[in-house]
């Protein structure tokens, strides 16, 4: 018989649940620089929620080292806008968020994992 299921309930109904909400402290400015991506560890999260002054670029991988290309990788616009980024699952058992600074300004950001 064909498995016609195509999502699970949660998917179906387009909602999210998460049991943690751990506010994180914050990356201040010159902790984001340029040339030099800043990796945070977010293994066994689904979400970050982040929200930057300055324009920053950001890439998920698995080892927490790699350079990061502005040309080439998202980035998010600052301003008083909260992201809320899904944490990829498939890249590996440990997650790494990296983070860089997209002009020469300084830069913070608060984030909370969940």
């Amino acid at each position: 018989m064909a498995n016609l299921q195509r999502h699970r309930a949660h998917e179906s109904l387009n909602t999210d649940t998460a049991a943690v909400w751990d506010v994180q402290t914050t990356l201040a400015s010159g902790t984001i620089v340029d040339n030099s991506a800043d990796a945070i560890n977010v293994s066994g999260y689904h979400t970050i929620h982040l929200m930057t002054d300055n324009d920053i670029v950001f890439s998920f991988n698995k080892t927490g080292t790699d350079t990061l290309n502005a040309n080439n990788d998202l980035y998010l616009m600052g301003g008083d806008t909260i992201y809320s980024l899904k944490i990829p699952t498939g890249i590996g058992d440990t997650v790494y968020l990296l983070l860089e600074r997209k002009g020469s300004s300084s830069c913070t950001v608060r984030y909370v994992l969940s």
